[in-house]
């Protein structure tokens, strides 16, 4: 059962005076319990004793919050009881659930839901601010399995908090073992003050309140208004975005140049896959490549190969060709094209942002290209894959169709388990133009920096199976072939600051086919 013990953390040992009365009530409520405080140092002390395996992930944590949700999870996992944030406030006996067996655990309030759980394809977010446990149960070591893949995830809701949380809960074996209750157990009211429509009953559970969190907000605060100097500035940069931005693809002429009718199709029931490639200066990865393709658990007579090389220095081409003449009894197809586009970038200074638009739109071009002569009716798929991806799950062209979405996209790393590596696949969550926006805009491209806190790349949400993308990379991207036949394509001029594969992305959802995205399913790129 749940044992007396009441588990509270703060950075240091000497708690602000704004929260002793909060944690005096527990005290009065609950006589007898044993109150375990635990600082920043104690706690390093307790997962290094005790949990050394977790104590690299636990230490390479760079704020504070995601060490004091993780420690949460294994002091209840250790001793068992309640954990509860010092801006928690007891108002009744815990006498009630002390006698579970199980993990006891309350939603959300609806209101967090829709701001951060309904992107992410939660059905509902669970409050980690007071928890009651068992010592010993099995669904904290569950959760702790995902925080090490989560240590470097932009947002601590993701990394160790309510998300990956209701993530490990969604998908624990034995549901049998945890009591999951309405939010008036532990937070009748939300951030704003109000009480949650969703907080009276949960499939007949009472609805008494316990304890009550002031979300006083000691790790997150709301955004700050806009400063006279930052309008300033959003206005000197927004004059220098309009001036410089270029030629842009209209959003009308987008929409009308792709046929409604194939827009509105379900995904295809045919297998024949045409697996599209550019390349150039590939000559080295070409045979690896192909054994990669061949490594695939999937029938190699439906898979068509379509390569189309340009603006190669090296003898890309002449490989190419050596390489897939033996191999053409064994695939549906093999076409070989070529396409120069004239972008010619010193490796090491490829990345430059004012050279993103040139040297993406010859991509976009080179991509264009293989739709229009690699694709033909007999194609039910089309799959974009980089010739220096060299690493991928056999069955993963199986799981992107199982799917049932028309563009998936997996994720791209170049260490297995580590950061996404192809930033191009985002999802914005922080989508108001502020100076930062126009400031990061040049020549009528959107190139945030990577770190920028306003969109969340694959690896940022693990915990998740699936998220709905807003743009896609296209190092691997699995495309309903019919889209692209139907005038799909891959934008050559910025469309709402995007171009080729982000812009691709961006028009796809606009036009209601919102791309998919698999955080779990890695591919690897070669590290460099």
């Amino acid at each position: 059962m749940i044992p007396p013990i009441l588990h509270q953390t703060w950075k240091t040992d000497e708690v602000p005076e704004q929260f002793r009365a909060w944690g005096a009530s527990w005290q009065r409520h609950n006589p007898g319990w044993t109150r375990m405080f635990w600082s920043d140092r104690t706690l390093l002390e307790f997962v290094a004793e005790h949990y050394p395996d977790f104590l690299g992930t636990f230490s390479s944590y760079r704020r504070g919050i995601l060490r004091a949700d993780a420690g949460r999870y294994l002091l209840l996992h250790h001793f068992g009881g309640v954990y509860a944030d010092i801006d928690c406030e007891c108002v009744a006996s815990f006498e009630p659930i002390m006698g579970e067996e199980r993990a006891v655990l309350c939603r959300e309030p609806q209101s967090h839901y829709a701001d951060q759980a309904g992107f992410r394809g939660l059905p509902y977010l669970l409050f980690n601010g007071t928890m009651a446990s068992p010592p010993g149960h099995p669904f904290w070591l569950h959760l702790l399995s995902y925080l090490p893949g989560l240590a470097h995830a932009k947002e601590a809701i993701d990394a160790t908090g309510p998300a990956v949380m209701t993530s490990a809960q969604l998908s624990f074996a034995d549901q049998a073992l945890l009591s999951i209750r309405p939010p008036a157990l532990f937070t009748p009211l939300d951030r704003d003050g109000n009480e949650p429509k969703d907080s009276a009953t949960n499939a007949g559970q009472e609805a008494a309140t316990l304890s009550i969190h002031h979300w006083a907000g000691t790790w997150w605060s709301e955004r700050p208004r806009e400063s006279l100097w930052n309008a300033v500035r959003r206005q000197f940069y927004k004059a220098r975005y309009l001036i410089t931005r270029g030629a842009q693809f209209d959003p009308q002429a987008a929409s009308n140049s792709v046929d409604r009718t194939v827009v509105d199709r379900p995904p295809p029931s045919g297998e024949a896959i045409a697996i599209l490639v550019p390349l150039r200066d590939a000559a080295e990865h070409i045979a690896p490549f192909l054994a990669a393709i061949q490594s695939l658990d999937y029938p190699m007579n439906r898979i068509k190969l379509v390569f189309c090389e340009g603006d190669s220095q090296d003898s890309t081409w002449q490989a190419l060709q050596a390489a897939v003449e033996p191999l053409r009894a064994m695939f549906r197809d093999i076409v070989l094209l070529q396409r120069d586009v004239g972008t010619k970038f010193e490796r090491k200074k490829r990345a430059k942002p004012r050279l993103q638009r040139q040297r993406r739109v010859g991509l976009a071009k080179v991509r264009n290209h293989l739709i229009r002569h690699g694709l033909d009716d007999s194609d039910d798929w089309a799959l974009w894959v980089d010739i220096d991806v060299w690493r991928f799950p056999a069955d993963v062209v199986r799981t992107m169709i199982g799917t049932g979405h028309r563009i998936v996209v997996p994720n791209c790393v170049r260490i297995p388990g580590g950061d996404t590596f192809d930033l191009n696949s985002f999802v914005t969550t922080m989508p108001d133009r502020d100076y930062r926006y126009y400031r990061s805009t040049v020549r009528g491209l959107y190139q945030p920096p990577a770190d920028f806190g306003g969109r969340l790349a694959l690896s940022d949400v693990r915990h998740l199976e699936k998220i709905e993308m807003h743009g896609v990379g296209g190092t691997m991207l699995l495309v309903d072939a019919s889209l692209h036949r139907g005038g799909l394509l891959f934008p050559e001029k910025p469309y709402r600051d995007y171009v080729e594969t982000e812009g691709f992305g961006v028009l796809a959802r606009d036009l209601g086919v919102a791309p998919l995205g698999l955080p779990r399913v890695e591919i690897v790129h070669v590290p460099w």
